[in-house]
């Protein structure tokens, strides 16, 4: 969901000098994304408390340079062509300030840069993120499974590679475990966020889905629960599996804070999902949210997961 930014302001952070949002320092930079992760509600911790303080900024750069591309990606107003065009001078800017010698004056590229440069972390991981971001500004339907599992292997999957990353923790075990709970949390966020993109024309299901239900056209949904139902089940099927492939990672991240982080996510995204079933077909009409409520079962079953 886009933090309601105008498309000026949007414009403003892609420039080199951040407009209305210029910094002086990489203080003010840092800052700046770690409040922007902060104030927009997720389902799943940013830049927790439980990540190392050293890695905490990091992740915060790296959120806020996602969240401002997806955010001109999912432009309620701008067309296609304008979303690609910012999309590209951001990326353009991004290289600009990475290859300079001085920062620029933007927060969010001042700060992922100087992640970008004292970590090391690879720029493929921006390039697939990018590639998502792009899908998105001329939105298409996903024809199958595999071509939704396509678009969450860059728009998703490269946040997890990233964690692991930054915690010396790339054990291809591990790598194929985060993916797998990536992929997890974006169809999850797809499913919950029902009730907002249908009534957009953005179906983020699968077309193979809906045909094999005998749907021809998305507003079925509304009209057909048992149909609806049916879809939904199918969805969850493919959750659950991803999920418990993603238990592993709690074994085979062996950085102590990162495994916390992982505990805490699976079991949030676990909690998620039986929300969602509990909605039923109401997800068309509402958007559910996790709160405090939900905070006693996600650690109970976190310290489950840690006690296995």
């Amino acid at each position: 969901m886009p933090l309601g930014l105008a498309w000026e302001e949007l414009r403003s952070l892609c420039q080199l000098d951040g407009g209305a949002f210029r910094i002086n320092t990489l203080k003010q930079a840092s800052r700046f994304c770690l409040r922007w992760a902060r104030r927009h509600y997720e389902n799943f911790l940013v830049a927790s408390a439980l990540l190392p303080a050293g890695t905490r900024s990091h992740v915060a750069h790296l959120y806020a340079f996602a969240r401002l591309a997806d955010d001109i990606a999912d432009h309620p107003t701008a067309s296609p062509h304008e979303k690609l065009t910012l999309l590209a001078t951001l990326e353009d800017n991004f290289l600009r300030t990475l290859h300079s010698s001085s920062d620029s004056g933007n927060p969010v590229l001042t700060a992922f840069s100087h992640t970008i440069r004292t970590t090391g972390l690879p720029l493929t991981l921006l390039s697939r993120l990018l590639t998502a971001f792009r899908y998105d500004a001329c939105f298409q339907p996903f024809e199958t499974w595999h071509h939704l599992k396509w678009y969450c292997q860059h728009s998703a999957n490269p946040i997890g590679e990233a964690l692991l990353f930054l915690h010396n923790a790339c054990h291809p075990l591990a790598l194929c475990a985060s993916n797998a709970l990536c992929t997890a949390l974006q169809v999850l966020n797809f499913w919950q966020d029902l009730s907002l993109d249908l009534p957009l024309q953005r179906l983020y299901l699968p077309l193979e889905l809906l045909r094999r239900h005998h749907i021809l056209d998305a507003s079925v949904l509304w009209r057909n629960s048992a149909k609806l139902q049916a879809c939904i089940e199918e969805v969850d099927d493919f959750v659950l599996q991803h999920l418990r492939h993603a238990e592993a990672l709690c074994k085979y991240a062996h950085h102590p804070r990162l495994r916390w982080q992982a505990l805490i996510t699976l079991a949030a995204a676990y909690q998620l999902r039986k929300r969602l079933q509990e909605y039923g077909e109401r997800i068309l009409q509402h958007r559910p949210k996790l709160g405090l409520s939900d905070g006693v079962a996600i650690l109970l079953r976190s310290w489950r997961y840690r006690s296995s």
